[in-house]
């Protein structure tokens, strides 16, 4: 028998390609063999393509909400460019029209707006700033490190016709621009880290409870493994060989288990519940057969539910109850199904921690608090309510409130 256990112990070091593994497992990955866990890889490429897609986006916005801005501020300057050629061609046909146009001049600089009238080759007025290139009749000009939009046209006609440059300062359109992409920036912030939270908790919420059944499923795989090798040894006793298939057939009863886990929860996944009538009854009778040193009392008829989910939410509440404590009691009246353990009592931080739908961690559950959130999501899509109560005097109890 001590040969016999050697060689499950041996094939507990290996994978199912009989390969040794370098470090030690960690039952937070799919795959011990790689650092990051798949469906960590497979939430970075989809969030980092959400942040391109919405950067790109809120750039795209704002550049075209500049470009209308920007397009409808050069048509205004046109506008008020013509109205002041419209100003110097009624002017200059006046007697003292240069006085009253220099006069004019000095409160559009005042504005920070310069002008330049030219009749030929002579200036009439000119408060262009010195060294500004213009280019075409239509530009956007830089001095002193703010932006003017300036535009060149005609007041009047013939040898009384005037040149007009009109310079306006448009800085102001480009300061809101500056603020119009700060907003964005923020906007765009908050939106990921937002979406970047409610993605990863999304899919930790949908990997994680097939992570951990990928680590339940190791355990008997090896164990099987582990056996198989031996009974192909050929030399062993029929007492040893008996007690390797006991412990093959044990080991796929568990399998079996935790592969019904892996279904009811694709189930769950997809929404497939079968609604019908269940006789309390039967149900209890059979977590009775399953368990038969639990005490059961039902004073209910039947509920209304998907009989494999109810099964499996009893099953592994009743399987936690059992671990945890020498005496368990099952009882079901007024709509309300308690279990009730008399184990060591749940501390309250932790209490608390169970109430609020998580999962004990592996080593601090010593594996009795293990399918709890799978329970919480049945419950929840029968839409009852399940709480945990536990003191010292009185032991644990979990009620769920149909």
């Amino acid at each position: 028998m001590t040969e016999l256990w050697m060689c499950i112990s041996r094939g507990y070091g290996r994978n199912w390609d009989s390969r040794i593994i370098s470090r030690q497992y960690s039952n937070t990955d799919t795959d011990w063999r790689y650092d990051m866990q798949l469906w960590k890889k497979n939430y970075l490429a989809a969030y980092i393509l959400f942040l391109v897609i919405l950067n790109l986006s809120m750039l795209l916005l704002a550049t075209m909400g500049f470009k209308n801005d920007l397009e409808t501020r050069m048509n205004d300057v046109i506008k008020r460019q013509q109205q002041f050629a419209y100003t110097v061609e009624g002017l200059m046909g006046s007697e003292d029209g240069e006085e009253k146009l220099l006069y004019l001049g000095q409160g559009y600089y005042r504005n920070r707006t310069y002008i330049n009238v030219s009749r030929g080759e002579r200036t009439v007025v000119n408060h262009l700033p010195v060294g500004v290139g213009i280019m075409g009749n239509a530009d956007i000009v830089t001095y002193k490190g703010e932006r003017y939009a300036v535009i060149i046209g005609q007041a009047g006609t013939g040898e009384e016709g005037c040149e007009v440059v009109y310079m306006e300062n448009i800085q102001d359109l480009y300061r809101g621009q500056s603020r119009r992409l700060l907003y964005f920036l923020v906007t765009a912030l908050l939106l990921e880290t937002v979406i970047g939270t409610m993605l990863y908790m999304t899919m930790k919420k949908i990997y994680m409870p097939i992570n951990n059944i990928a680590h339940e499923l190791r355990t008997p795989l090896t164990v099987l493994q582990g056996y198989g090798q031996y009974i192909q040894m050929g030399n062993i006793t029929e007492e040893d060989r008996f007690f390797a298939g006991e412990q093959i057939v044990k080991e796929a009863g568990s399998l079996r288990e935790t592969v019904d886990r892996l279904l009811v929860m694709g189930n769950l996944r997809e929404g497939n519940i079968k609604y019908q009538r269940l006789e309390m009854r039967e149900l209890l009778g059979e977590m009775k057969k399953a368990y038969p040193d639990i005490h059961v009392e039902n004073h209910m008829d039947a509920i209304e539910g998907d009989g494999s989910l109810i099964l499996c939410l009893f099953k592994n509440l009743i399987s936690n109850a059992v671990k945890a404590g020498k005496h368990v009691t099952v009882t079901a009246s007024d709509n309300c199904v308690c279990i009730w353990n008399d184990g060591k009592y749940i501390e309250k931080q932790k209490l608390n921690y169970l109430n609020r739908n998580h999962e004990f961690p592996r080593a601090e559950a010593e594996r009795n608090g293990y399918g709890i959130g799978l329970c919480y999501e049945i419950v929840k899509l029968h839409g009852w309510k399940m709480d945990y109560e536990s003191s010292e005097e009185e032991g644990t109890t979990v009620k769920i409130k149909m």
